[in-house]
C-alpha cells in the first residue's frame, strides 16, 4: 500500500496572510492508528484459529468412496459395552439427532447398562445410523462422539449429546457447541476440535451406515439380537427377551450377515 498523500488546501489565502504549513505530526498519527488495529485483529486471528485446531473445514456427509462390498461392510467398527463372551449380544442402529433414540437413551438405555451389561448377560454394540436427510447435524455429532473416543470419552459424550439435544439441533451450526462439550466432560479442547474440524471418522461413521442400510435398517433406533431383528417396546420386554435366551442351554452368539 503506498504512502497516503498529504492533503492541498484549495481555498484562497485570508487576509492575515498564508495558512503556516503543517509540520506532519498530526498526520502521522494515522498510519500508526492504522498500524496497531491491524496488528490486535491479526492476534484475534491467531487466537481463534488455534482455539479452533486450526480452523479447518468439519465433513458434515457420508463419503461416497467408501465401499459397500459385504467383506468391507463387515469390518464397521461399532461402539462396544460389556463382555464380548455374554450370552446376548445386542446391536444397536442409533442417531444422535433422533428423539426417539434420545428417548431410549435417556429412560431404557441406563437400566440395559446396570441390568444386563454389568452382569454379564448383554454385550451391547452401537452402530452409527445418521439419517442425513431427515437431521443436518446426526453425521457431524457421529464424527464428535468418535473424536470423544478418541479420548477415551465415548459414552460420557454420546450421554451429552443425547441430554442436550434440543439445544444443538436447532442451530445453524454446532460445531463450536460440541467443542464446548467436549470440555465439560474433561477432554482436551484442542485435540478434540482438530478431530471435529476434519473428516476424521467420517468414512468408518459412512461405513456404519451403509452396513445397517445392508441389513434392512430403515429407522432409528433398530435393534439385533444375536443376528436376527428386534423390536421392543419397554425395558421389561427386552428383559425378558434376553433372559429367555440367556437361560438356553446354548448360548452361541450370530454376527449379522450381509447377503
Amino acid at each position: 500500500m503506498g504512502k497516503p498523500s498529504s492533503q492541498t488546501s484549495t481555498s484562497a489565502p485570508s487576509r492575515a496572510g498564508s495558512r503556516p504549513a503543517s509540520n506532519g505530526t498530526a498526520g502521522s498519527l494515522n498510519p500508526l492508528l492504522l498500524l496497531g488495529i491491524v496488528v490486535v485483529l491479526v492476534l484475534a486471528g491467531i487466537f481463534v484459529f488455534s482455539r479452533r485446531g486450526g480452523g479447518g473445514t468439519a465433513a458434515t456427509q457420508p463419503v461416497a468412496s467408501v465401499s459397500t462390498d459385504p467383506a468391507s461392510l463387515q469390518t464397521a467398527q461399532g461402539m462396544e459395552l460389556g463382555s464380548p463372551t455374554a450370552p446376548v449380544q445386542l446391536h444397536e442402529y442409533a442417531d444422535f439427532q433422533c428423539p426417539a433414540c434420545q428417548q431410549f437413551s435417556t429412560f431404557i438405555h441406563p437400566l440395559i447398562k446396570e441390568r444386563l451389561i454389568d452382569t454379564g448377560l448383554v454385550r451391547m454394540v452401537r452402530y452409527d445410523f445418521p439419517l442425513v436427510n431427515a437431521h443436518q447435524h446426526a453425521f457431524l455429532a457421529a464424527r464428535a462422539a468418535r473424536c470423544a473416543a478418541d479420548q477415551g470419552k465415548y459414552w460420557e459424550y454420546h450421554d451429552v449429546l443425547y441430554a442436550r439435544q434440543a439445544s444443538w439441533s436447532t442451530l445453524r451450526s454446532p460445531v463450536d457447541v460440541f467443542g464446548d462439550y467436549s470440555e465439560a466432560v474433561g477432554m482436551n479442547r484442542k485435540a478434540f476440535d482438530q478431530c471435529l474440524r476434519s473428516d476424521q471418522h467420517a468414512e468408518e461413521v459412512t461405513r456404519n451406515l451403509r452396513l445397517g442400510e445392508a441389513l434392512g435398517v430403515t429407522g432409528t433406533p433398530s435393534f439385533l439380537i444375536n443376528g436376527q431383528r428386534a423390536s421392543f417396546g419397554t425395558y421389561q420386554e427386552l428383559e425378558a427377551r434376553v433372559m429367555e435366551i440367556a437361560g438356553r442351554a446354548s448360548a452361541t452368539t450370530a454376527e449379522p450377515t450381509v447377503q
